[in-house]
């Protein structure tokens, strides 16, 4: 058997078990009500099989793929992550939802190993001879990689200025209306159509964490 092949069989069979253990984890976090949303699972397990049956295709095409999401994972943790929820609501996620709050971060962190394992396997150089004797590109996909690092960095100046500014303001406001002092808000999302907003605020303290939905027309 040829090398590269070894390489694509090998990262194949792990993409698919990873794929399957994230629909797995997937299906718990909405068992439980724990938020949980993943680009991955089911087209790790069809990249994996496409892996295994020898498709060099597939190789160059979840090599750009992996090499985006890493870019996206990290500006996502840097980026966006801090303004979508305060340090004090994760801190509160975790005492309240221990279990849950460390599978997701266990998951979260096997998830960038996992792409940055992918990542170097098929940049490894049985497969770049491969994919040079089939006459492909084998240079290093950096525009995905660009791609991957501007997205959440957009993401992040766009939450910026509507969650952290006049429309999540009156957001809280509303929120506030309607459970008082007891809770801190955190808005966690937005939507609008046409003049209409419709706005989800966290609301905890040290014992609950609920979210309270608020609807206006600007």
């Amino acid at each position: 058997m040829k090398t590269y092949l070894e390489t694509l069989r090998r990262v194949g069979a792990v993409l698919v078990l990873a794929g399957l253990v994230d629909i797995a984890f997937m299906v718990y976090s909405i068992s439980t009500g724990s938020s949980y949303s993943s680009s991955v699972n089911i087209f790790a397990v069809i990249a994996g099989v496409f892996l295994w049956r020898g498709h060099l295709g597939a190789a160059y095409q979840v090599t750009r793929f992996s090499a985006l999401l890493l870019a996206g994972s990290v500006g996502t943790v840097l980026f966006l992550a801090p303004l979508l929820r305060p340090m004090d609501l994760w801190a509160t996620q975790l005492r309240l939802n221990p279990t849950a709050s460390i599978l997701g971060f266990v998951m979260a962190v096997a998830m960038l190993v996992l792409l940055a394992w992918t990542y170097r396997e098929l940049r490894s150089a049985p497969i770049i001879q491969a994919l040079r004797s089939e006459g492909r590109s084998t240079a290093a996909p950096r525009s995905a990689m660009v791609i991957g690092a501007i997205l959440p960095l957009v993401m992040a100046i766009f939450f910026h200025f509507t969650l952290g500014g006049e429309i999540g303001a009156k957001a809280i406001v509303l929120a506030k209306a309607q459970y008082g002092d007891r809770y801190k808000y955190s808005p966690t999302s937005i939507s609008q159509g046409g003049d209409h907003v419709r706005a989800t605020v966290a609301a905890y303290n040290d014992h609950e964490i609920k979210e309270v939905t608020v609807e206006w027309d600007r």
